[in-house]
């Protein structure tokens, strides 16, 4: 298991300006064969000889093959040949584009062709001109040395006029409006710019909050969507410089340090130093805000940094260092998925770059026993991809440098307990949620039985898995550098406790380390938080969650306050606190009285008369017992075969191996509490038999002393996980 190559190289094939090739299809597939070439023609026959020129085109020519032999189906290969493919608006596939039974059909790139669908604009070097000391702009720019690298190119001249509108996005909002256009040079994206250049405007912690916000603004609701942003106060004079900020936004956290938001700014104070947002943030203002400001013109100072007048349609570049005269530059224009699915069945991409765009690469709707392998799918600005439906599966690809989450399933039906089927596996997802930060996990698991497996998931700025719905399974993941912004969350996530009708879901032998920095807090390997119920976890491996004792709050599996959660076989390496179920949320509730408020809804959930006797009665047996256990503090979940194995870095001071308790009252929390139906765990620091930790092999030998000590432990085959 190589636990940190992913399967296609790194930006292996920047997008190019449209090329052609006159490459051969050789091809041993049988049936019908379609053939799509960058320099084709739509009017011509679709053969090898004479391709067709787009994705649409060839689609139509299937469409009509399958309706003239509807008698006696085949299967259908339609082969794309090198070449740069311009996709301005979203290739839909419905239910007319669906194999018939019994067969299949592809789109895939010709063997050991590079094939990209791009969705944006490419600009030429030449378009970008220095910076003249006529612009009317020029003096608005703080930083005089940066004027002599500055270039602007006049995007309106070039025929780009949409540019997007910059609105809030974030926790609680959701994606908010389709993302603005973004630019790219050499396939990495630029960064508009902002100020400061790197980590968070200076702001005094210890200045006291009714000193620092002058209004706390209104809660944001979904009801509540036009209610009042808020005012506070901040340590800088720099706003002074920014009379003629436009679109700018403030990206960052007001209220907690796990909610971010991107807020546009309603005015400012250059006096007396106050910012108020348009948006009302969640929860009001209530923190020092952690920030930084980005769309401002003023401040580009910064190679990479670039700033487009939505008035004038000029967009200014400070230019990278690497961006030579052959630099391939592009804007994002597209504004819809890629390739949207609705209702198309038995579908095959293959061997395909998905490449730029505003939205999703693809969505899929509905539809049945879709795959999508070998694909590259980067620089999208939201989502990459979406599958609902039933069966469909992507693999062995590689997703990465998304404004979103790399991939969502969804699918399943909650009525009768059925499962979507849908996946991802054997896929390498990283450097996600550029855009939307917060909640933006690489895969997100909504619905009923859906599946992540043999995936390796790095580089977010917070979890990498979040779960919603009933009966998923998490299996043989790799999961690193993770929760690197924000705190108070999981490598793997869950908070569904205000529905105790979701659980089910397995979570099992997958790999977990490195996560969080070092002014986080709350960094978990794996987190089932706010009375979040139903969850088996067993044999996962959680190595090194906190690198010091001090970390109090990175711990190795967290289950706050929910019931029947099995944490079982699992092994835990140098982690200064491997387990905790906290009663936090319990405790928390009941001071406040939003128990009554929980309780009563989950009441309501239980009033129909049919549900216990019907499939979640049968399903989930425990539920039966719902109203009639300890509610609040729960003794139904277990934590039994763990092996826990600190060498290197000791237990944090507050807890107590011997006794699986963590002394919470020097947190502010109310007692010691026992962490669960604990036994059968061994904690030493003795190795306990693993083939080669020194290079990472965490595998147990057959003889190893673990199966001596935890009577029934299962060996957990390391080898087996990751990307195969």
């Amino acid at each position: 298991m190589n636990i940190h190559k992913p399967i296609l190289t790194f930006f292996a094939s920047v997008a190019l300006p449209a090329l052609s090739s006159s490459l051969s299809c050789a091809s041993s597939a049988e049936g019908q064969l379609f053939y799509v070439a960058p320099n084709g023609s739509d009017t011509a026959a679709g053969t090898e000889a004479a391709p067709f020129q787009s994705m649409d085109r060839a689609r139509e020519a299937v469409r009509g093959f399958i309706a003239v032999n509807s008698t006696s189906p085949q299967d259908i290969t339609v082969y794309f040949q090198e070449g740069n493919y311009a996709v301005q608006q979203s290739v839909v596939f419905t239910e007319a584009d669906s194999a018939p039974a019994g067969t299949r059909i592809e789109y895939r790139a010709c063997e050991d062709a590079t094939v990209v669908f791009f969705g944006g604009v490419s600009l030429p070097v030449s378009a970008f001109q220095p910076l003249s000391a006529e612009d009317p702009r020029v003096e608005s720019i703080i930083d005089r040395n940066a004027h002599k690298h500055i270039r602007y190119a006049p995007l309106k001249e070039l025929g780009i006029t949409d540019y997007g509108k910059r609105s809030l996005h974030g926790f609680r909002v959701g994606g908010g409006a389709t993302p603005p256009m973004e630019l790219f040079i050499n396939g990495r994206s630029m960064t508009p710019a902002r100020w400061p250049n790197e980590g968070l405007a200076p702001m005094d912690d210890s200045m006291p909050l009714e000193d620092r916000i002058i209004d706390a603004g209104e809660d944001w609701t979904p009801s509540n969507k036009t209610s009042k942003g808020g005012t506070f106060r901040v340590d800088f004079d720099r706003l002074k410089h920014w009379t003629n900020a436009e679109d700018m936004l403030l990206d960052g956290l007001v209220a907690n340090d796990w909610s971010w938001q991107s807020h546009l700014i309603a005015s400012m104070d250059a006096e007396q130093k106050t910012l108020t947002l348009q948006d009302p943030a969640p929860y009001t203002i209530k923190m020092t805000p952690r920030f930084y400001i980005e769309n401002l013109l003023e401040e580009i100072d910064m190679p990479g940094e670039y700033f487009i007048d939505r008035q004038t349609g000029y967009l200014y570049l400070y230019p990278p260092a690497e961006m030579a005269d052959d630099a391939f530059l592009c804007v994002s224009t597209l504004k819809e998925p890629m390739l949207s699915i609705e209702g198309a069945s038995r579908l095959t991409f293959h061997g395909i770059t998905f490449d730029t765009g505003r939205e999703a690469a693809i969505s899929l709707n509905t539809g049945e026993a879709n795959r999508f392998s070998q694909l590259e799918v980067r620089n999208f600005t939201g989502n990459a991809v979406k599958l609902a439906g039933r069966n469909n599966g992507i693999v062995r690809s590689e997703i990465h440098h998304i404004g979103g989450s790399g991939v969502i399933l969804e699918g399943g039906d909650f009525d009768s307990l059925l499962p979507g089927g849908n996946f991802v596996e054997d896929t390498t997802i990283h450097n996600f949620a550029r855009y939307d930060k917060a909640y933006t996990p690489g895969v997100k698991l909504l619905g009923v039985g859906n599946r992540v497996s043999h995936c390796e998931i790095y580089e977010g700025p917070h979890g990498g898995i979040t779960i919603s719905g009933n009966d998923h399974l998490i299996e043989y993941n790799i999961l690193r550098d993770l929760i690197k912004d924000f705190s108070d969350f999981g490598a793997i996530y869950a908070a569904i406790g205000a529905n105790p009708l979701q659980r089910g879901t397995v979570i099992r032998r997958n790999l977990i380390y490195n996560l969080g920095a070092p002014d986080r807090k709350w960094c978990i390997g794996i987190y089932s938080d706010w009375f979040s119920q139903g969850f088996t976890i067993e044999e996962n491996i959680l190595y090194r969650i906190g690198d010091h004792p001090e970390m109090f709050e990175f711990i190795g599996i967290v289950n706050s306050s929910g019931r029947y959660n099995k944490v079982l076989n699992n092994i835990f390496i140098d982690c200064p606190i491997p387990y905790e179920r906290g009663y936090n949320m319990s405790y928390g509730y009941k001071q406040n009285g939003n128990d009554v408020k929980l309780l009563k809804s989950w009441r309501d959930i239980f009033e129909d008369p049919e549900l216990l006797g019907g499939i979640y009665g049968i399903r989930y047996p425990e539920l039966h017992r719902f109203f009639d256990e300890d509610i609040w503090f729960p003794t139904t979940s277990y934590f039994e075969r763990n092996l826990i194995y600190n060498k290197d870095i000791p237990f944090n001071e507050g807890y107590l191996p011997e006794h699986f308790i963590v002394d919470r009252t020097s947190k502010g929390w109310g007692k010691h509490e026992d962490l669960a139906n604990a036994r059968d765990n061994w904690v030493t620091n003795e190795d306990p038999g693993f083939i080669n930790p020194s290079e990472m092999n965490l595998e147990l030998e057959p003889h190893a002393r673990a199966f001596d000590e935890i009577p029934g432990f299962r060996n957990i085959p390391f080898s087996q996980i990751g990307v195969r």
